[in-house]
């Protein structure tokens, strides 16, 4: 981040079940940086996890810039699709041509699926005590 336009960034939210990710994208020359709270993103998120994020950029194509992002909230799972979400909402904001390759792979829909509340009477928010005919 050398040049003038080294503040320059471009912005992405994503939301999944609790968690939340906000990502900064700074279209930089140099090789692909990505860090999640402040740590690096293959020590922050297990192997797992951070093998969608790879697929993510494999079939996106990106293979330079830096990525900050800042998440809170949920599981890993969560925490790994919100900042999948706010990669792709930040790489569109940059530029507009990487919108039909996104929307293509799914990386721009929002999951909106939450966890049911418990209802009362019952154990959990659809499960029930065993029914006993006698």
């Amino acid at each position: 981040m050398s040049t003038n336009n080294a503040n320059r960034y471009f912005y992405g939210v994503g939301r999944r079940k609790a968690s939340a990710a906000r990502a900064k994208f700074y279209p930089v020359e140099a090789e692909l940086k990505i860090s999640i709270n402040g740590k690096e993103a293959k020590n922050y998120l297990p192997s797992f996890y951070m093998s969608t994020l790879e697929n993510f950029f494999t079939n996106v194509g990106i293979n330079n810039g830096e990525f900050q992002i800042f998440v809170n909230g949920g599981g890993v799972n969560g925490q790994t699709d919100a900042v999948r979400l706010a990669i792709a909402k930040s790489l569109v904001k940059q530029d507009e041509s990487h919108k039909t390759i996104l929307r293509q792979f799914g990386y721009l829909t929002t999951d909106i699926r939450k966890v049911l509340p418990k209802r009362p009477g019952l154990r959990k928010a659809r499960k029930r005590e065993q029914w006993s005919k006698r």
